[in-house]
């Protein structure tokens, strides 16, 4: 498991499972190092929304001649093991069966106290390696962001094998803290049981209903 990671990024037309891929890159981590990088567009048969090129400055005129969706995603088809940067939104996208580690769900558990769980905050909060030349020099670009969370995952490697990286991206994540409602920010054993309890029977989603749950069941 542990001897070859690709780790890989997506950028798609929305965040919706019904949108689709514009971008799929990734760098390929080994016991040797990083490297291997490979990245493509993507064409989808509907347009790209503005909304959706202001974060990843993808037009349609950049996809005319990029290939389909099938063909892209086959050629970043065959590791041992996947990584990505809240890896349910990539998985979404990417068929491929096997172990993956979502490096965000890592963070959150090595690193609770950081400021906040995003590859480029914690690129910044960590002072991990800026990606190389040939990545450009756009966050939000596939390459960009496979290259900033590769770095991060030299970094969990630090503490964690990628099998206990594995376990930990397979559960839902412990939050330090909710970043939303009049509770915002405040340190989670502070969060009244009601509304903790309220939490976990509302449509949010299962990483903030976890947390929640677990406090709860502190008493």
């Amino acid at each position: 498991m542990e001897k070859r990671v690709r780790v890989i990024d997506t950028e798609t037309t929305g965040v919706e499972p019904s949108d689709q891929l514009v971008e799929i890159a990734s760098v390929d981590w080994t016991e040797a190092g990083l490297g291997h990088s490979l990245q493509t567009l993507v064409r989808p048969t509907v347009p790209i929304p503005a909304t959706a090129s202001a974060i990843h400055h993808i037009r349609d005129r950049d996809v005319v001649d990029a290939p389909a969706a099938d063909e892209a995603v086959a050629l970043f088809a065959g590791a041992p093991v996947f990584a990505a940067h809240n890896a349910r939104f990539d998985r979404m996208f990417l068929p491929y069966e096997g172990p993956w580690v979502c490096t965000y769900k890592v963070a959150l558990s090595l690193f609770p106290d950081a400021p906040a769980h995003s590859n480029q905050v914690l690129r910044y909060w960590l002072d991990l390696s800026d990606p190389p030349a040939e990545a450009g020099e756009l966050a939000h670009r596939a390459l960009y962001d496979a290259w900033t969370t590769a770095y991060l995952f030299e970094r969990l490697l630090q503490d964690l094998t990628v099998a206990q990286m594995v376990k930990i991206s397979s559960s839902p994540a412990l939050l330090p803290r909710f970043n939303f409602g009049k509770y915002a920010g405040l340190p989670l054993g502070e969060v009244p049981k009601d509304y903790l309890a309220w939490i976990i029977g509302a449509d949010f989603d299962e990483d903030v209903r976890f947390t929640a749950q677990h406090y709860l069941d502190l008493g």
